[in-house]
């Protein structure tokens, strides 16, 4: 077999890993592409299993043929799509890949002529790869991104009112795993805010502050604190478990704070900015409020395959009462994501970490074993931020 031939393979095989896992990542799926891809891949995969396990004949040969250019031309369908939403290195990635694959089809149907035991193990092996990879490619575009036209729209807010001291109580409920981010981060924000702006109280906004988890602890710490969220009855409990009995609960939109420019030396918005349609806003809103030398906390949830897994479809399966749309796939915000909206609203990035459960621990395995959240449940910082991480940036002074 003369191996010069797997190149095109190789080179192609690079490409669509590039596409699919870089370009398509970054900037989602419409549904007429969620469809359209796992249909290229099984169209390529038909011609491609006639090659890896018929003998090479006339009438097999037909039906190869048959296959490849349908293949060949059914792969451009997706560009009035592709022309409007690709970036231009797509559009280049794109050129590669529509020029590789009527060449790697060739590859193939030439590697099928020589016969041979080395061709038909390349050969089936290409074939394995190729249905991997569309069985991965239909279920995440089917199951992880499926709300992706409709995410802003389904995504599940209203449970919160029904929680009630459950926000400090309950641990057959997600919101014990709140409680167990809020016990690691807390205690970090109030000595990051020390640090970086000095001792003495701060006049700090938690922006979408809920039940008061983390409003309540930094005036506990000595701060003059506001928390702004829709949600009445949260609010309701964040005053009952004020031990301080001065932190200023406002019910609004923390997407339109109703205060003035530059109020706060330190805004927060925890577990905020997933659970609304433009990040970005809020992010905008958070530094127009923040004065100059001030500072930006948020904490958010990574957009991958492994946040899907675990922080959507591992608490939707493992932790008893999971609210059906908690958190939708298509709000999740990319750590980059983050980054670049702190930059577009005039905030400089001055640090950056992962959390993630405490995994090596007793209490995670009960909790996948009875659906409880024990008390003892635990986060830890991350250097990666697959899952949660946290975000602080400084407004830069005039």
């Amino acid at each position: 077999m003369d191996w010069y031939l797997a190149v095109p393979l190789g080179l192609q095989a690079a490409c669509i890993m590039t596409d699919e896992f870089y370009f398509h990542r970054r900037r989602g799926l419409p549904l007429w592409e969620r469809r359209g891809h796992p249909l290229d891949t099984a169209v390529y995969f038909l011609a491609v299993l006639i090659a890896a396990l018929l003998p090479f004949s006339s009438g097999a040969l037909k039906a190869f043929v048959g296959l490849a250019v349908f293949s060949s031309l059914l792969i451009v369908k997706d560009e009035p799509v592709h022309a409007r939403l690709c970036a231009a290195g797509e559009h280049v990635c794109h050129a590669f890949l529509f020029m590789l694959h009527p060449l790697a089809l060739v590859a193939i149907g030439v590697l099928w002529s020589f016969g041979g035991r080395e061709s038909e193990m390349l050969l089936r092996s290409f074939a394995g790869g190729i249905f991997v990879f569309g069985t991965y490619q239909y279920a995440f575009w089917r199951f992880a991104a499926a709300e992706d036209q409709r995410g802003a729209e389904i995504i599940n807010n209203d449970f919160y009112d029904e929680l009630g001291e459950g926000w400090y109580e309950r641990h057959d409920h997600p919101v014990a795993i709140l409680r167990a981010e809020s016990r690691l981060r807390n205690s970090w924000v109030v000595e990051e805010i020390g640090r970086r702006l000095g001792p003495g109280g701060k006049d700090i906004l938690d922006m979408g502050c809920g039940a008061g988890l983390l409003a309540n602890a930094l005036a506990l710490a000595g701060h003059r604190v506001t928390g702004i969220d829709r949600s009445l009855k949260s609010l309701a409990v964040a005053r009952g478990r004020d031990k301080t009995a001065t932190v200023h609960y406002v019910e609004g939109d923390a997407l339109k704070p109703p205060f003035r420019d530059g109020s706060f030396e330190a805004v927060c918005a925890m577990d905020f900015l997933e659970h609304v349609e433009d990040p970005s806003a809020a992010v905008r809103e958070a530094a127009r409020l923040t004065r100059p030398g001030g500072l930006f906390f948020a904490y958010t949830i990574s957009r991958n395959p492994v946040s899907w897994l675990v922080g959507i479809k591992g608490i939707e399966r493992f932790v008893r009462n999971a609210p059906p749309r908690m958190h939708v796939y298509p709000l999740l915000i990319k750590p980059r994501e983050l980054a670049a909206d702190g930059m577009s609203a005039g905030l400089a990035l001055a640090g950056m970490r992962g959390a993630r459960p405490r995994v090596f621990h007793a209490a995670f395995w009960r909790l996948l074993r009875t659906g409880v959240v024990p008390e003892d449940f635990e986060f830890v910082w991350s250097r990666s931020k697959l899952l949660g991480y946290m975000a602080v940036f400084e407004k830069p002074r005039k």
